[in-house]
């Protein structure tokens, strides 16, 4: 009797006539297991140089790394952009929202006012 093989990714049984090399269910679950490895390296890669930061002190890189509106790791390029700056959509608004509040405070107030010998 043969023993049952599971798909790594999804757990789901693999046909009985696969062969020992085989270990995933089909083509998309090969890729996502690709994916996933990905991540993980590349989230696994971006600690080492943080903690590498934190050792030396290292100002810039640290800035780099972490999000300038919360002070959370960015974790860029884990799942996200190589060049993401924020760790979530919530902190990029909030910057968008900072950048632009006074930008849109004069833009208002220059609306506001109306030119000479003109009536509204």
């Amino acid at each position: 009797m043969a023993r049952r093989r599971y798909c790594y990714v999804y757990g789901a049984v693999l046909p009985k006539n696969a062969t020992r090399r085989r270990l995933y269910c089909g083509p998309a679950c090969r890729a996502q297991a690709y994916r996933d490895r990905q991540t993980t390296e590349r989230i696994g890669a971006l600690g080492r140089l943080f903690l590498k930061a934190v050792a030396t002190d290292d100002r810039r890189l640290l800035r780099r790394l972490t999000c300038p509106v919360c002070g959370h790791m960015t974790y860029a390029a884990g799942s996200r952009r190589r060049d993401a700056r924020y760790c979530s959509a919530r902190c990029r608004d909030r910057a968008y929202r900072r950048r632009h509040r006074q930008y849109g405070d004069v833009k208002a107030s220059e609306n506001r006012r109306v030119p000479t010998g003109t009536t509204r």
